[in-house]
């Protein structure tokens, strides 16, 4: 385990030679892919929308609507920037471990997990799974538990949600379709932090239990080691700033279908 560790750190740490950059990044993490992943949650969503606040009518319009919305190469491109602004030397560090064995069957394991996740039965297991272990010293535990502190995933991940909210709110009250304050749509938003903290930690301790299950403990150990080096902080910083900026975005955008459907139905102009 130290051997493998040592070598990830060695490598991170060699001189900078010529090679890809921001591209091959880009392609390594499978950034289109996790971005279809996006689409296909963000649709489960919208026809929770239908349903709820539709009445399930919005129908073939609403249905056309949402498509353009989650738009995967507009979503992609939305998230580029914060990974292209990576100096070349961090992005050609970061690129010696992702595109390793190891580096690439994480990306794929996370990619496979979250898809799982996207399943309530799925996500369920999983869920039972962490409630299994909870309170044991079980190594996928701590690895898992290492992995939220080191990416600070929590906080971020709140921190994306809330903002998210924020904008959906924002736009149903711009469309119409709510009558609020601007501290009213804050107060609205704080309210949900709690519940949302805790399923979010829920969430991710299922999700990394699933992720590292085919981990043996020196790739899990490996996975944590990079996570923890300042070439994988910066990555993680950029991922989510930039999936902050699209999911901010794509919120905003649905807020506003939804409130041009609600008032069509004539729902408008209502407090929440």
């Amino acid at each position: 385990m130290r051997l493998l560790i040592a070598a990830l750190w060695m490598a991170l740490a060699s001189a900078v030679q010529a090679g890809p950059e921001a591209d091959r990044t880009l392609d390594l993490i499978r950034l289109e892919a996790q971005m279809q992943i996006a689409r296909e949650e963000g649709l489960q969503h919208a026809q929770t929308l239908n349903d709820d606040l539709l009445d399930g009518q919005g129908g073939a319009l609403w249905a056309a609507q949402v498509d353009a919305i989650y738009d995967v190469a507009r979503m992609a491109e939305g998230a580029r920037g914060p990974i292209e602004a990576l100096d070349p030397e961090t992005l050609s560090r970061l690129n010696l471990f992702l595109d390793s064995d190891l580096g690439q069957r994480i990306t794929e394991l996370e990619l496979a997990a979250r898809r799982a996740m996207m399943d309530e039965v799925s996500e369920e297991a999983a869920a039972r799974a962490f409630a299994a272990l909870e309170g044991t010293d079980d190594a996928r535990l701590t690895t898992a538990r290492a992995v939220i502190e080191a990416g600070d995933l929590i906080e971020r991940n709140v921190s994306t949600a809330l903002n998210a909210s924020f904008q959906f709110y924002r736009a149903l009250v711009d469309g119409g379709a709510y009558d609020m304050t601007e501290a009213q749509i804050i107060d609205e938003v704080w309210s949900q932090e709690e519940t949302l903290r805790a399923d979010t930690e829920g969430w991710l301790m299922g999700y990394l239990l699933l992720l590292m299950q085919p981990l043996d403990a020196d790739e899990r150990a490996t996975y944590l080691a990079f996570m923890k080096t300042p070439e994988g902080g910066a990555l993680n910083a950029a991922l989510f700033d930039g999936f902050g900026r699209v999911y901010s975005d794509l919120s905003f955008a649905l807020g506003q279908v939804l409130a041009l459907n609600m008032k069509t139905q004539g729902d408008h102009g209502s407090e929440l």
